[in-house]
């Protein structure tokens, strides 16, 4: 049984495009996930594992538009893959200079002056953590965003508009 029930989570992405393209990575493998876990310093949820096991990151489908989600980062083939979530994580803590409280896994619709992420800082009794949205433009105030990742995919994928509380 799927953590997230009945959401078919491949319809969550556009792949369609060539700039989706650029997103999606080929088969999540172990090795991949213990890589990744190793260069982020975070033990990967089980959610996140599942989400990128179905589709390994991608573009979010245009209908879906009410979360000012754009993408979902995916594990690529190297550390240093184009897009990936390692080299996304170096981009956005070491250029953005964003906090280092847990895995920026989602892009917004402002390019980067805002991030979704999984704070590590908070995590629920099965270790999935609670997801924030980080707002680099406003001296990266947190807003508390779903208990999990499991919470804010049923949020994306229901078209709801994204309720936060300023947390930081």
């Amino acid at each position: 049984m799927s953590l997230f029930g009945s959401i078919n989570l491949i319809e969550l992405f556009n792949n369609d495009t060539d700039y989706g393209k650029e997103y999606r990575f080929d088969v999540l493998t172990d090795d991949m996930i213990r890589r990744a876990e190793k260069t982020l310093g975070y033990k990967l949820p089980e959610s996140y594992i599942e989400l990128l096991n179905v589709q390994n990151g991608g573009l979010i489908d245009d209908k879906y538009d009410e979360s000012w989600l754009t993408v979902i980062y995916g594990i690529g083939p190297t550390k240093d893959a184009m897009n990936g979530l390692e080299e996304m994580f170096e981009n956005w803590k070491d250029e953005w200079e964003y906090p280092d409280i847990g895995i920026p896994f989602g892009e917004t619709q402002s390019a980067g002056h805002d991030m979704y992420y999984m704070d590590y800082r908070s995590v629920d009794e099965n270790g999935e953590p609670r997801i924030v949205r980080i707002d680099n433009e406003c001296d990266n105030a947190i807003y508390f965003v779903a208990d999990n990742l499991i919470e804010f995919v049923k949020m994306v994928y229901e078209n709801q508009e994204i309720q936060e509380s300023l947390i930081k």
